[in-house]
């Protein structure tokens, strides 16, 4: 089987990707490892993100209506090999898009996994708790300085959580099983759950190769940025 286009991700960028190609008239397929919508699906639950992204949300809910998305790992992009319910589909593609979306960089990941230290998370970690309706503390401690913060501060607030804000780059976590208090420039700040927000970078946990596109090219949370990277891509293609 050969195709012009494997858009590997249908979150918000793979699914614009993906409706942008066919209506252009490209021969594309289109697949995903968990579920379609991607990171706007886990702020869609949580009131303060839903009124911040509803442009956005509503965007994807119309091309999740319109787009018709294989379900499967790809594990391998040259050829593309994608795994599924104990099957294996292989094709060949002339260009692979990766839609993979973005993560959180986790500065302290080799420590809190040495450690088996709890209560410690990135921002988008948090949130998929939060929306999944897991009660992740009692005092929270968020480390980070973006608009984002800002926005989480206020959804925690409106569930109840005692939650204080900083923004340094400088930290230290301290605690056994779990995160106890956090020192930051000399001063300790008691709290049982760390959240960090220190940047984002391309999720590709399989090291697939391709051209990232949306927010696996330009990591951020700010989706008039990651739009703005799939419209500029789609532009180009003659």
């Amino acid at each position: 089987m050969e195709i012009e286009y494997t858009v590997v991700g249908a979150g918000y960028s793979g699914l614009m990707c993906y409706k942008s190609l066919i209506d252009k008239g490209f021969d594309a397929i289109i697949f995903e490892m968990r579920e379609v919508g991607g990171e706007l699906s886990i702020f869609s639950k949580l009131p303060e993100f839903r009124q911040h992204y509803e442009q956005f949300i509503s965007e994807m809910a119309e091309l999740k209506e319109e787009v018709v998305v294989e379900f499967g790992t790809v594990v391998k992009t040259k050829p593309v090999i994608v795994t599924a319910n104990e099957s294996v589909k292989r094709l060949d593609s002339k260009n692979i898009l990766l839609c993979t979306g973005a993560a959180d960089k986790n500065p302290v990941k080799s420590m809190i996994i040495k450690n088996k230290m709890k209560g410690v998370y990135t921002l988008d970690n948090a949130l998929k708790s939060l929306a999944s309706g897991l009660k992740i503390g009692e005092k929270i401690l968020m480390i980070g300085d973006d608009e984002i913060v800002k926005i989480a501060e206020n959804q925690f607030n409106e569930l109840e959580y005692d939650v204080e804000v900083i923004s340094h780059d400088d930290f230290q976590i301290k605690g056994k099983n779990r995160v106890e208090s956090v020192e930051v420039g000399g001063d300790e700040y008691r709290c049982d759950t760390l959240i960090i927000c220190v940047g984002r970078e391309t999720f590709n946990p399989l090291k697939l190769k391709g051209m990232p596109v949306g927010n696996a090219k330009v990591c951020t949370y700010d989706y008039r940025d990651v739009k703005e990277d799939v419209k500029r891509f789609i532009s180009s293609l003659k």
